[in-house]
């Protein structure tokens, strides 16, 4: 019997049942044990092999596909995803018409959190095989569809590769570069930490989102270290799971870079992830008489999602899994 590896992800906010995926697969696992592996093989299996080979995947579409049991699945490998599989409600369905085994079953799982929208969850542990390896990955759905144009995402970390390296095969080589340490965080997903002053603020890359954004928070740091103020007016964007919400435009009086890139103006969401942060007062204001709204003091979530209007610039991704380090050849530019 091959070894069999279990990785396991962890709730999308900090839940009373964040510890289920793992007895999940843990559960699940046992179980294949006792079927059909003799004592000895069960004494071998002590954790993950080594990491090892590359998988190269097209910047402009990554997707994978492999199959669960008799069920087909084309997987869209995202940088910003969780150490799980995130699927398309259709997607779980057909699992659940067509299950890989007898054991599996999705059970009320960690609910998704978009800004002050919660979307409840289910998952399950599902048996994938790649790379050589059999393995138990968190499987979970919401009540909405996560990823148009595939049947759900895949963390990056989550690959048993080496390295994975996303190219754009129609774009030269880029002359810059940037190196960052990538933080594989339980409840947000990979990201990396930059220090603004005092302040830390912290960056996600996605190559599916088409544009960059900011939470208040993240928006109030940025202002600070560059002089930033929103303008009027504004419009609702879509977040996670296609969720709309709202959204004011971040103006800087001063050249801006986040992770590299430059920026004039940057979209923020004016009702997520706030915490205690607050925009400094605009002096052309002061006349205005603002009511505030009585409403549950959330916590702070200082961060900005680099999309698709700044990673187009970029001929190649390398995630390097032993070093937990992201390297983007791109053509950063002026600010935009």
């Amino acid at each position: 019997m091959p070894a069999l590896h279990t990785i396991a992800a962890t709730a999308a906010r900090t839940e009373p049942r964040a510890g289920r995926p793992a007895r999940l697969a843990t559960a699940l696992l046992a179980s294949v044990l006792i079927a059909g592996a003799d004592p000895a093989a069960a004494t071998r299996i002590k954790g993950p092999a080594p990491l090892r080979g590359e998988l190269v995947l097209d910047m402009d579409d990554p997707v994978i596909e492999l199959s669960v049991g008799k069920v087909p699945l084309r997987l869209r490998v995202a940088l910003e995803q969780k150490r799980l599989v995130q699927l398309n409600p259709e997607a779980a369905e057909r699992l659940r018409r067509k299950p890989p085994s007898r054991d599996f079953a999705f059970e009320p799982g960690f609910e998704a959190e978009v800004g002050r929208e919660v979307l409840k969850g289910m998952q399950a542990a599902m048996p994938i095989r790649m790379n050589g390896l059999n393995m138990l990955v968190t499987a979970a759905t919401h009540e909405r569809p996560c990823c148009p144009g595939v049947d759900g995402e895949i963390g990056v970390t989550l690959l048993p590769y080496a390295t994975i390296r996303f190219v754009r095969a129609n774009r030269a080589p880029a002359g810059q570069s940037a190196r960052f340490m990538i933080d594989d965080d339980d409840e947000h997903g990979p990201e990396t930490g930059l220090s603004y002053g005092k302040d830390r603020l912290f960056v996600q890359f996605s190559l599916s989102r088409s544009e960059t954004t900011a939470t208040f928070s993240a928006g109030v740091i940025l202002a600070r270290s560059y002089g930033g103020k929103l303008e009027p007016g504004g419009q609702d964007r879509a977040g996670a799971f296609g969720v709309m919400r709202p959204t004011r435009m971040l103006a800087f009086s001063r050249p801006s870079s986040i992770a590299g890139f430059g920026f004039a103006r940057l979209p923020v969401r004016t009702a997520d992830f706030a915490g205690r942060f607050d925009f400094p007062p605009d002096p052309a204001e002061a006349d205005d008489i603002v009511v505030a709204k009585r409403i549950e003091q959330q916590r702070a979530w200082p961060v900005v999602l680099i999309g698709r209007d700044r990673l187009d610039r970029c001929s190649e991704a390398v995630y390097a899994a032993p070093r937990h380090e992201l390297t983007l050849r791109c053509d950063f530019g002026a600010a935009s």
